[in-house]
């Protein structure tokens, strides 16, 4: 039985131009790597399309793997690859591109595990949302394909490029749209997807898959993983969408959001309150998911998608980092959010592009994961970096198209956890009890 107590375990205008290509096509379907993954059982709640959860952190095994760990070790979770349940039957880029096609993932605090959401392009439809439960070391699979789409193919109507703009898949086997209501590149205009006309044709528990960036995030306000609009949506890739969804773990169902002001690549970060930081290529925008509404504040912006985002609790600080030679901030507690790029000291080498970013309390540092064993801790205040390697197992090089959220910090057991690739393993690292 799930206890509601935390275990406290000791230790964007639209660049349609630019956008990214998609890859070569899917291969035939294969079998899964060895391995069973953490898959959880039918009887656990099942691998995939259902299942509700209320919430609440639960003690595990990877208790025992965590107090057993020397401080600065990485440890890999074995049998624990993302792979074993993506949808049937196995296609491999498929499923591997929910994480390498420019996606990424969030971090649900309430639960203790890691959200995984992505694809997008021609890189893969897949639209489930994946969590992995860091007590049990187990992959789920939320939530199920369009009716007709499996792992290896979709329906002629989910290629219809026209409705990428609206976010959803359709419901229907085929669309009746007239030509008034596209814009100039073939796509319904966005302020007409929620005509009736349009919407009858959609299907509203079917987000489309689209390439994430660090449009992702999660609420402890609320509970629920947010979709904050998309780019790269499948196939075309040259579209995105306003819409925002919020997948309720409580209920298994996508609930609509206010639409996001910009369509665009975007970094983002929760807060403490579970408000949700969005910035965009000009302007930071603020989402409180409890009021549903958006605010728009200075146009200031970094202009960052290619960043891992963070949020320092206890000064509500927000950190963007690329390379990390320079940091751009935001002081969310003042009225202006005063935005200000930070020049730092440390780094023999840039932490690279997309790359995770966490915030851990504990340590009173943003910590940066480049890849492999290597980390950098940062001291905003004094505005210098720290490099550290790891001891222990190696997660590998980063996801050759960055981590982007796929890197994060449990603060209910006080450690990071990783995964690089559906076919690799999920990896963990436990920080030093103090900042080195």
């Amino acid at each position: 039985m799930k206890r509601n107590l935390r275990v406290c375990i000791p230790v964007v205008a639209l660049l349609w131009g630019i956008l990214a290509p998609g890859c070569d096509k899917t291969p035939p379907a294969e079998e899964p790597p060895p391995g069973d993954g953490g898959v959880i059982s039918p009887s656990d709640g099942g691998d995939g399309g259902g299942g509700t959860d209320a919430g609440g952190i639960e003690p595990g095994p990877i208790d025992a793997i965590i107090a057993a760990m020397p401080e600065g070790s990485w440890k890999e979770l074995p049998n624990t690859h993302m792979a074993d349940v993506c949808p049937p039957p196995y296609s491999s880029y498929k499923c591997e591109s929910v994480m390498i096609a420019w996606s990424g993932g969030a971090y649900d605090s309430l639960r203790d595990r890691l959200v995984v959401w992505g694809g997008g392009h021609d890189d893969s439809p897949y639209n489930n949302v994946f969590t992995f439960d860091l007590a049990s070391m187990k992959w789920k699979r939320w939530t199920d394909l369009p009716a007709g789409m499996t792992g290896d193919s979709v329906t002629p109507v989910m290629r219809d490029i026209r409705v990428e703009t609206c976010g959803l898949y359709p419901s229907v086997t085929s669309l009746n749209i007239p030509d008034a209501g596209l814009g100039p590149t073939g796509y319904v205009r966005h302020e007409l997807c929620d005509d009736p006309s349009i919407s009858s044709q959609l299907d509203s528990q079917q987000p489309r898959s689209a390439h994430t960036y660090g449009n992702i995030a999660f609420s402890e306000a609320t509970g629920r993983f947010y979709v904050l609009g998309s780019v790269g949506s499948y196939p075309s890739g040259q579209s995105g969408s306003q819409r925002v969804m919020g997948f309720d773990f409580a209920t298994a169902r996508w609930v609509r959001g206010a639409n996001n002001p910009v369509v665009d690549y975007g970094a983002s970060a929760a807060d403490k309150q579970g408000h949700l930081w969005y910035i965009g290529p000009r302007k930071l925008h603020e989402y409180d998911p409890v009021a549903n509404t958006w605010t728009a504040h200075a146009p200031d912006g970094a202009g960052y998608y290619y960043a891992g985002a963070a949020v320092d609790t206890r000064r509500n600080i927000l950190a963007l980092v690329r390379e990390g030679t320079t940091v751009s901030t935001y002081a969310l507690n003042d009225a202006s959010k005063t935005h200000t790029t930070v020049t730092t000291t440390g780094l023999s080498a840039p932490v690279g592009g997309a790359p995770g970013l966490a915030y851990s309390p504990v340590l009173d540092r943003f910590v940066a994961y480049p890849g492999g064993r290597k980390l950098a801790i940062l001291d905003l205040q004094a505005a210098r970096w720290v490099e550290v390697t790891g001891t222990g197992d190696d997660p590998g090089p980063q996801a050759s198209n960055g981590t982007y959220g796929r890197f994060r910090y449990s603060p209910a057991r006080n450690v990071f956890v990783v995964v690089n690739s559906t076919t690799r393993n999920v990896f963990i690292w436990k920080p030093p009890a103090t900042a080195p």
